[in-house]
């Protein structure tokens, strides 16, 4: 999908600049710093759910589906965030 977007100059040289570095383009990083940046507003809700499941775990002393569930989430998220997913 073709987006519009403003950008000051010294911000676009940067972009430029980083994608000529790494034999990529404008779109690529645009894209890559949107899914991350996105990623990043995750990981607040992600570790309250963790720390909720951990408690559940401690509490029963089991894990339970949803338990497994939203740790599962939250290691698919850190994959992401680390880059070996």
């Amino acid at each position: 999908m073709k987006v519009n977007i403003s950008v000051n100059d010294d911000l676009m040289k940067r972009i430029d600049e980083y994608a000529e570095r790494n034999y990529t383009n404008r779109s690529a990083v645009f894209a890559q710093s949107a899914n991350q940046f996105l990623l990043s507003q995750s990981i607040p809700q992600a570790i309250g759910e963790m720390a909720v499941a951990f408690k559940r775990i401690a509490d029963n002393n089991e894990i339970d589906e949803e338990s497994k569930k939203k740790l599962n989430e939250f290691m698919y998220l850190a994959q992401l965030l680390g880059g070996t997913k």
